[in-house]
């Protein structure tokens, strides 16, 4: 291995260790100044002495912070031990202020009755008399919290440092071995959902109380839990995946993969599987992160292409080629800074008995090498034809184009791209209700409610109408002698018409229609537009995939006879 590889994976390591140090630490400090110290010092008390003791005040203290107000009860009182006098102003395990119940004005009215009648006691050590507590309760609540949220950070700090470790490249004869993000995935995922459900588990124990005192909003707090079992089902569906299928390793040739050269590799299966629908699918992504105190992620996928892999005998196993030849002009491989580009080779096979689906993050630099081993000739051309035929018959179920005496006539359907039209209501339903929610809670809690509501509204509602919309909605276009009518339907009510001249074949032009995520894989819809004196008619819509609008466009070429 080249000494600069060397020292990246070592620089690389020690930035993993660090990184993930940080919170290993945190998490363990919190253990132990927490719930480890509360539960030492109150095994330590059991045997102290109790003994009555006199009050000189006693009292809630307030603290208000930036984003909330905390508090923690003062107390100083005097008791006699061997005939000796002593003073202390320890209540109990408690250090610090926190908001956590209404534990503090609990301790202060019992402090104040058992005052009143004669009762208040004090337990004392009496091998160090000057120690003594003034309650000896465990805070379960606070106990729980400080307990999830110290092992979270440990779990994720380890886990961090561990996987980190694990992820630097193998070699394997010499060459780099890339595993799939399935290989850690599940345990990815089992940690968020022990995330979600430890972090939210003292909100919904107070649900009941809560409930009570008709506070209705705190139902909401089941969702994390909820989200939390969703993870947890997914982890447990990819760690069956990984341990049904084995580790499947990629291995790039050429390594990195080249723009202006070829994106190619081998997947190594264990063991021969039989399936007839293989699929390879390279992604290039997009990833932003946003600055700020409350950062986030989102991904958009740049380029997109599928194919079919060629699959062969190897020993009592098989290996998996694939040949991609991408764009030049494509962004390469760049893991620094806030905007990400991450290339993806996404496999798919059998579906029973238990679905296999990997996910590979792939290097991929600027190159004009190719692959040493192309894929057969016979198998590309086969390959091709079937996947032409399919986006033939793909456009021919999603559009309908029936022949008229002196041309034709296209039907883009209502109710179709359901799955993106579903999205939209589901996220304007939950935008939309969030903004009515913030509109209704900020005539009690103040006008700053009602510009946040005015923001999930403004975004809520345009997605919800859009979204209905698109699930209504038709167009109906008749092409004859290259005079184009189009008749825009929603609900089958006529809403507008357009009009243009279609003479050649590049006048027609696909355009975007948007994208849906479903699962790994993006979905990218086209419309078919013809451009005619500075503007753009749609004759077709809501195509989904390029092939498919790719051939429609050559079909209709075809069929209208244009040059």
């Amino acid at each position: 291995m080249p000494e600069t590889n060397k020292n990246r994976k070592a620089s690389g390591r020690l930035g993993v260790t660090l990184f993930g140090g940080i919170f290993l630490l945190v998490g363990l400090g919190v253990l132990a100044v927490g719930p480890l110290e509360t539960f030492y010092q109150h095994f330590r008390s059991s045997s102290w002495v109790s003994v009555p003791v006199a009050l000189q005040d006693i009292s809630v203290e307030s603290h208000r912070g930036d984003d909330s107000t905390t508090y923690s009860v003062h107390a100083r009182y005097s008791y006699r031990f061997d005939g000796r006098q002593y003073s202390s102003g320890r209540v109990g395990y408690d250090w610090g202020s926190d908001n956590i119940g209404d534990f503090h004005r609990q301790i202060l009215g019992r402090v104040r009755t058992a005052e009143a009648r004669g009762e208040l006691r004090a337990w004392v050590n009496p091998a160090s008399p000057g120690e003594a507590y003034l309650v000896r309760d465990l805070r379960w609540k606070k106990l729980v919290m400080m307990s999830v949220f110290g092992l979270v950070f440990t779990a994720a700090g380890a886990g961090v440092i561990a996987m980190g470790w694990r992820r630097q490249s193998a070699l394997l004869a010499g060459k780099e071995v890339i595993y799939s993000s399935e290989r850690y995935g599940h345990w990815v995922l089992a940690f968020m959902a022990f995330m979600f459900i430890g972090i939210s588990l003292p909100a919904v124990i107070e649900i009941p109380a809560e409930w009570r005192k008709g506070n209705q909003l705190i139902l909401v707090a089941l969702l994390f839990p909820l989200v939390g079992m969703g993870m947890a089902w997914g982890s447990w569906k990819m760690r069956r995946n990984w341990r049904y299928y084995g580790a499947l390793p990629l291995q790039m040739e050429p390594s990195p993969g080249q723009l202006g050269g070829d994106v190619a590799g081998t997947i190594t299966l264990p063991r021969w599987i039989e399936c007839s629908d293989w699929r390879v699918t390279l992604q290039c992504v997009r990833i932003r992160i946003s600055g700020g105190k409350n950062s986030s992620r989102s991904e958009s996928v740049v380029w997109q292409d599928e194919q079919a892999p060629y699959v062969e005998m190897q020993g009592i196993g098989a290996a998996i080629r694939f040949v991609f030849t991408p764009p030049a002009d494509l962004p390469e491989s760049d893991d620094e800074g806030r905007e990400k580009v991450e290339w993806r080779l996404l496999l798919s096979g059998p579906r029973h008995p238990v679905p296999l689906d990997r996910t590979y993050a792939v290097p991929v630099a600027t190159g004009s090498v190719r692959a040493s081993r192309p894929l057969p000739p016979s198998h590309v051309d086969r390959s091709e034809k079937k996947a032409a035929l399919l986006a033939t018959a793909a456009a021919a179920e999603q559009i309908d184009v029936q022949p008229l005496a002196d041309g034709l006539r296209l039907v883009s359907r209502a109710g179709r791209n359901t799955a993106m039209a579903f999205m939209l209501v589901l996220m304007g339903l939950i935008f939309g209700g969030v903004g009515i929610g913030l509109f209704i809670a900020a005539a009690k809690e103040g006008a700053m409610l009602y510009f946040m509501g005015l923001v999930f509204a403004s975004v809520g509602f345009p997605m919800l109408l859009g979204g209905l919309f698109m699930a209504g909605r038709s167009l109906q276009v008749s092409i004859r002698d290259g005079q184009v009518e189009t008749v825009r339907y929603w609900l089958g009510m006529a809403l507008w018409r357009r009009s243009a001249v279609l003479s050649n074949a590049g006048q027609l032009v696909l355009s975007s229609g948007g994208k849906t995520s479903m699962g790994r894989r993006t979905v990218e819809y086209f419309h078919l537009q013809v451009g005619d004196k500075g503007k753009q008619v749609r004759i077709a819509e809501g195509l989904e995939g390029r092939d498919v609008a790719e051939a429609l466009e050559g079909n209709l070429i075809r069929l209208l006879r244009l040059s």
